[in-house]
């Protein structure tokens, strides 16, 4: 591995060689010297975090017109708050909630694809708003760079708690300088919401759980939230049930427009929503509580709509070929996994074409449909790592040539962990074998980040024409850190 360095607010650091140091040049006496061990395929080295502050639920763009601009962001959140000892911090989350800056956002910055890096704060936060989990980040195809999370007030404010809004800053010079803060699902009601919803407004916010979806061919980017809630229909004012929120830019990210639901009044969601967008349409898809009587379906059901306005109306219709057991009621679905369908992807070189990730036992499953949504191929099943007990924080990705990508975590029965990828040139009908990234395991994480619960829910990967560019939350650092990993697209076979 090269040698690398990073700057920023924690000064350089050079890494020579993966952490835990290199193997012992000789074998077994009487044998003669060991033979060299075999160069792990991908580069990768830590990022972002310290042992004060560590980073967890990255993301990562590169820019299409030139792929030595890359930028990383991360949660970063105090590894434990003044005046309290482990373990007791585990399970604080509301603690965290009522301290400034208790949380910020992570930003690593690169112009040399990776060589060397400038680390610092996003610089996101202002006035009230003194707190920002749940980074998120993107690039459109001409090379702007979007970065946000989600600022909170760190004081009460309001009948449940704490307001905030998911918000994004926009880069016209790779990641060197960001304009002011653009709102998304928000507290505030800027941009407003469409008439007839009734969000959730405080502590449980419509605006939990942000991500950034680009439509190469319009230009617009979309901002969802995923975890909103909404009592409209639940008949109790304190009763509340998933409702995913999105909102729509036409200016780069500059600002927002509208906000909307993913669901209807006639198609509740039961469980989180993810979206995609391309070619003109998006689409979403989520777990239904029920749906119409015309759909002759037995909920909780797999829903699939389709907008050809922006989110403005949905023609939606039950996936008949995704079955979801009625005990897994709201736990079905939405990203990272669950009973139905975890994720749904663009293809950005063709139109109609989306791609649906399953769970299936200790791998992952997908499905592509080449006609917006009509039919869907059978599912096909991507690698498994023999001896990991369970797999989970899968990514899947297009890149802007049509490459799909593929990232997730093994853990094995001691609870540590390593990074694997895998791609498919043809939508999804085949697989590659799969690419073990990190170059070791990861140990569990402690109770320092709440058992790995707080602060590391998703990991995210990012392709251009020749590499595949990988961050995710990784602990032999001694603190849960943020590492970086690159693969060549070609190295896949």
């Amino acid at each position: 591995m090269a040698i690398v360095a990073y700057a920023g607010t924690m000064g350089i650091a050079l890494y020579a060689q993966p952490p835990g140091g290199a193997p012992p040049a000789g074998g077994a006496p009487g044998r003669g010297a060991a033979p060299p061990p075999v160069a792990p395929i991908s580069e990768e080295y830590l990022l972002l975090g310290d042992s004060t502050r560590g980073a967890g639920e990255p993301m990562v763009a590169v820019d299409p017109t030139d792929p030595r601009h890359i930028i990383a962001v991360a949660m970063g959140n105090l590894q434990i708050l003044p005046g309290f000892k482990p373990p007791v911090t585990a399970g604080m989350t509301n603690t965290y909630h009522e301290v400034a800056r208790s949380t910020i956002t992570w930003l690593a910055v690169t112009h040399d694809g990776g060589t060397t890096w400038k680390v610092s704060e996003l610089p996101i936060l202002d006035g009230n708003l003194t707190r920002c989990p749940d980074s998120i980040a993107g690039v459109t195809k001409t090379g702007i760079f979007l970065a946000g999370c989600e600022p909170r007030e760190s004081t009460g404010n309001g009948e449940e708690g704490f307001f905030g809004e998911a918000a994004t800053l926009m880069s016209t010079d790779h990641g060197d300088h960001w304009s002011p803060r653009a709102a998304m699902v928000n507290s505030y009601n800027k941009p407003p919401f469409a008439a007839g919803l009734k969000p959730r407004i405080g502590g449980n916010s419509p605006w939990d759980r942000p991500f950034l979806f680009f439509d190469d061919q319009t230009g617009a980017i979309y901002g969802h939230s995923s975890g909103g809630q909404t009592n409209i229909d639940t008949g109790a004012p304190d009763k509340w049930r998933t409702q995913s929120f999105f909102t729509v830019s036409h200016d780069n990210g500059k600002s927002f427009g509208t906000i909307y639901a993913d669901d209807s009044p006639e198609w509740p969601q039961s469980g989180r929503g993810t979206m995609a967008a391309g070619h003109g349409v998006m689409v979403t898809i989520y777990t239904a509580s029920k749906v119409p009587a015309s759909e002759n379906a037995q909920c909780p059901c797999q829903v699939f709509g389709i907008s050809k306005d922006e989110g403005k109306t949905f023609a939606r219709h039950v996936m008949k070929n995704i079955v979801i057991p009625a005990a897994a009621g709201a736990a079905a679905g939405g990203p990272g996994g669950g009973a139905g369908l975890s994720n749904i992807v663009a293809d950005p070189t063709t139109a109609g074409r989306f791609t649906v990730m399953r769970t299936v036992g200790t791998h992952y499953e997908v499905s592509t449909t080449n006609d917006s949504g009509q039919t869907w191929s059978e599912f096909v099943a991507a690698a498994t790592v023999p001896d990991a007990t369970s797999i989970t924080k899968p990514w899947i990705e297009y890149s802007r040539d049509g490459v799909l990508g593929l990232m997730w975590r093994a853990v094995y029965a001691d609870r540590t962990y390593d990074i694997w990828a895998q791609v498919s040139r043809d939508a999804g009908k085949s697989f590659t074998k799969p690419i073990r990234v990190s170059h070791a395991k990861s140990p569990a994480p402690d109770y320092y980040r709440n058992g790995g619960n707080f602060g590391d829910d998703i990991q995210d990967l990012s392709m251009d024409k020749e590499n595949m560019h990988l961050v995710w939350g990784d602990s032999r650092a001694g603190f849960q850190g943020v590492w970086y990993g690159r693969v060549r697209l070609a190295d896949f076979k």
